[in-house]
Parts: structure tokens; C-alpha cells; sequence
């Protein structure tokens, strides 16, 4: 019974990945992209995110109390806890690029590492949570691996902004959306890089966040 309900809580997981990875691809910036509406359906799928957040949350708190699950049973629901809240601040990171993305014409962004970090972070994030599914160590490192280049084009990007607004400080506003675009896309990265991890600590049971390094 308890491996049938690990696997319903598994579903729904999956469920909330699906649609955070919709936001991210309907957040995202491209030259020549029609945004009109998108970010009211980032905002629709917003919701969906939320309200799956708070019935797994309610599923493990059940599953913990009914069956007092121990060793891997209990370290699977402990990992699909945390990949749940990720998820959630995932969906947060989307609505925040898809509420910039509404005042920037992505024709007029100078700094390509912007897309780079855009591309790479779908990678990470894709990769991630096929790595759960499948319990892929090797995936789930290549992940965690990727994220230091995402924080090395965000320096970039950071960088170059600075220059822009001191040379043209009427486009501003611009400028700072792009800024926060960025750093969004950082932020999803460090999420991206959480699930890994946590699939890691699921299929190892050892904890490789902050470098450490424990069976």
C-alpha cells in the first residue's frame, strides 16, 4: 500500500514538473516572440503549481503519519518533499522573467549571454527532473556541474548592464528588467541544480549540497 501511494505522490510530482516547465519555456525571451499573453498564462499555470504544492504537502505529512516509513521509502518521500518546494520557487522564478519579459523587446538585448543562460537553464532543469525519474546519478551530477556556467554568464550579463545604464541611463528601466531576468534565471538554475542533488542524495544517500560529502 505504501509503495502504491509513494507512487501516486511520484504522479503528481511529475504533474507539477510539467507545468513549471511550461512556464519556464512560455517566460523565456526570443528574438521575434509574440508575448502578447503570456504572462496571464504563466500566471494561470501559476495556480496549478500552487495548488499541487499544497496536496503533496499534505500527502507526506499523511504518508509519514500512517506508515512511519524508514530507509529508502522514507528517504524518497523525504526528496520528493524538497524537489516539491523547488518547484514551487521555480514556478516563482518563471513569473518574474514572464513580468520583465513584458517590458523588453528582446530585439534591442545586446548581451547574448542572456540567452545562453536561458538555454542552458531549460537544459539544467529538463535533465534534472529526468533524472529523478529514472534515479540517474550520472545525469543528475551533469546537472549540478552546468551550474557554475550559468552563474559565470550571469556575472557577464551583470557586467555589461552596469555599462549600458551608465552610458544610456534614460533606458534604464530597460536595463534593470534585463538585470532581474538574469538573475531569475540564476535562481532557476540553483533550483535546477536542488533536484539533482537531491536525486543524488535519494539514489546514494549522500549528500553532496554545500560540498559535503557523507553516506
Amino acid at each position: 500500500m505504501l509503495n502504491i501511494q509513494i507512487k501516486d505522490m511520484k504522479k503528481k510530482l511529475m504533474e507539477s514538473a510539467n507545468l513549471v516547465k511550461q512556464m519556464l519555456v512560455l517566460s523565456i525571451i526570443n528574438t521575434g516572440l509574440n508575448r502578447e499573453g503570456k504572462l496571464a498564462e504563466v500566471l494561470i499555470l501559476e495556480e496549478k503549481v500552487n495548488r499541487l504544492e499544497v496536496e503533496i504537502d499534505k500527502v507526506t505529512i499523511n504518508l509519514i503519519a500512517l506508515y512511519q516509513p524508514e530507509a529508502i521509502d522514507l528517504r524518497r518521500i523525504l526528496m520528493m518533499y524538497r524537489i516539491n518546494t523547488d518547484l514551487e520557487r521555480l514556478g516563482d522564478q518563471a513569473v518574474n522573467i514572464a513580468q520583465s519579459a513584458e517590458h523588453i523587446d528582446a530585439c534591442e538585448i545586446k548581451e547574448q549571454e542572456l540567452f545562453q543562460m536561458q538555454e542552458l537553464t531549460l537544459k539544467m532543469f529538463g535533465d534534472a527532473i529526468t533524472a529523478f525519474l529514472k534515479e540517474d546519478v550520472n545525469l543528475a551530477q551533469a546537472v549540478c556541474a552546468k551550474d557554475q556556467a550559468v552563474d559565470d554568464l550571469n556575472k557577464i550579463v551583470y557586467k555589461q548592464v552596469l555599462q549600458h545604464i551608465q552610458a544610456n541611463p534614460g533606458h534604464a528601466d530597460f536595463y534593470l528588467h534585463t538585470l532581474r531576468i538574469a538573475k531569475n534565471l540564476e535562481r532557476s538554475a540553483d533550483l535546477a541544480t536542488n533536484i539533482a542533488e537531491n536525486t543524488i542524495y535519494l539514489s546514494q544517500g549522500k549528500q553532496i549540497k554545500h560540498h559535503w560529502d557523507q553516506a
